[in-house]
């Protein structure tokens, strides 16, 4: 994914927040004023919108051959729910853009599983509903646009929460999923061009930062021993001088790395 492509601002609104069993309204401004005093803002969680530009922008695109089984299993601790949130919101996007109706039906049913699990179902479901109504008559910028609100709003809810990590690994979950998928295309139909697409060290230094504030707990498991390497050599494979390329073998090795770290999301230890 390209840092060309800038963070769009998450739809405002007022959200419903959960807390200790007790309903509030928050207000747009309440929204902004939590991003801000919890560092979250269009460039540290950004809008999973930019993998279906990215996607858009390397057409044509060979979808089954980077389409996956969606998760079987829905995680039991809450990073890999988070994670494996963001990662299906991206599937839906895929599917979005190789206009798949029949995929989306798989999505909406994974979200509102994983989404039941975040606590958040109520209002990951409308957004079910709205999805596969719309994908019936293959509205698909209209269903983009419902892609958007899903992580709004589950950012959001956990925003209301003060949960920061969840809110953090909802956007990490999309944009490594998002690496698979673009890694993939690049590899498909290579050029030196194409391949600087992969190239986004101030967003790899940003998830590391995250990575290394997770949860000790959580960062002794394999997921998270696997989070932190995995990252840091995509990092010393797009260290690059502006005029020196990614070869095709290390668009590969970036495909392998952001696959090996999906496929432990979505199956868990090992």
């Amino acid at each position: 994914m390209q840092l060309s492509v800038r963070w769009l601002l998450f739809v405002a609104g007022s959200f419903l927040f959960t807390h200790a069993g007790l309903a509030q309204k928050a207000t747009p401004d309440d929204i902004e004023h939590m991003r801000e005093e919890l560092g979250v803002n269009n460039f540290t969680a950004p809008s999973i919108e930019i993998i279906l530009a990215e996607l858009d922008s390397l057409r044509p695109i060979p979808f089954e051959k980077i389409w996956r089984d969606l998760p079987a299993n829905t995680p039991q601790d809450r990073a890999r729910l988070a994670l494996s949130t963001g990662a299906v919101i991206a599937d839906g996007f895929l599917a979005v853009a190789g206009e798949k109706q029949s995929r989306i039906e798989p999505v909406g049913r994974v979200l509102l599983k994983l989404s039941k699990g975040l606590g958040v179902s109520d209002r990951v479901s409308k957004h079910s509903r709205s999805i596969l109504e719309k994908a019936a008559r293959q509205q698909w910028p209209e269903i983009k646009q419902e892609l958007i609100r899903t992580q709004a709003d589950v950012e959001a809810a956990m925003l209301g929460l003060k949960d920061e990590e969840i809110a953090h690994l909802v956007a990490l979950g999309g944009w490594l999923r998002g690496l698979e998928m673009t890694s993939g295309i690049v590899l498909e139909d290579y050029t030196p061009e194409r391949a600087r697409r992969l190239i986004q060290p101030e967003l790899l230094d940003y998830f590391l930062d995250r990575v290394s504030t997770l949860n000790p707990n959580l960062k002794k498991t394999q997921l998270g021993q696997k989070l932190g390497s995995n990252l840091e050599e995509v990092k010393r494979i797009v260290t690059k001088a502006v005029d020196e390329p990614v070869d095709k073998d290390e668009v590969k090795r970036i495909r392998d790395l952001s696959r090996e770290l999906n496929k432990l999301i979505a199956e868990g230890e090992e």
